[in-house]
């Protein structure tokens, strides 16, 4: 058995024992949104998510798709991030390593970080009593492009009052 295969069915049988465990349906919309969920690999929106389905020829509700993402975010096997006031970002849980992003607060650009030092300080990190389900860590800041911008636009406005 595969990789993704191991993972799919494990997930599988979380949502499950979710399911059970809140007395809810198991109906066969979960279950797609949830393979769809998976099969993605980087964060995605709700209407890229019912264009995953609809390439699967499974066709659901827009609100069946915001349910069902609310459950899987109570099930602990999808995030739901707050990069953007615009849209609402998800993202999947497959594993517990940790997702670093930067963002920037003018252009609100996000890139992954990949870092090391981020990472093994953050995996060093060991909590008492607590059994960690996933991390997630966002930095605010100004992108360099954004920065150069801003600099740009003073050195400007200087030249302008100068004159």
């Amino acid at each position: 058995m595969s990789e993704k295969a191991f993972s799919q069915k494990s997930v599988e049988q979380r949502l499950r024992d979710f399911l059970l465990a809140n007395g809810l349906r198991q109906t066969k919309e979960r279950f797609a949104i949830l393979k769809a969920v998976y099969d993605m690999d980087s964060t995605f929106t709700i209407e890229e998510l019912q264009r995953a389905l609809a390439e699967m020829r499974f066709r659901v509700s827009t609100a069946t798709l915001y349910n069902t993402t609310q459950l899987l975010v109570q099930a602990n096997l999808l995030i739901r991030h707050p990069f953007s006031s615009q849209t609402t970002l998800f993202e999947r849980i497959a594993d517990e390593k940790p997702r670093n992003y930067q963002i920037c607060n003018n252009c609100h650009r996000i890139t992954r970080i990949k870092s090391k030092e981020l990472m093994d300080g953050i995996n060093s990190y060991r909590p008492r009593r607590f059994d960690i389900s996933h991390r997630v860590l966002y930095v605010y800041g100004i992108c360099p492009k954004c920065e150069a911008a801003m600099r740009k636009k003073l050195k400007q406005l200087q030249n302008n009052i100068q004159q």
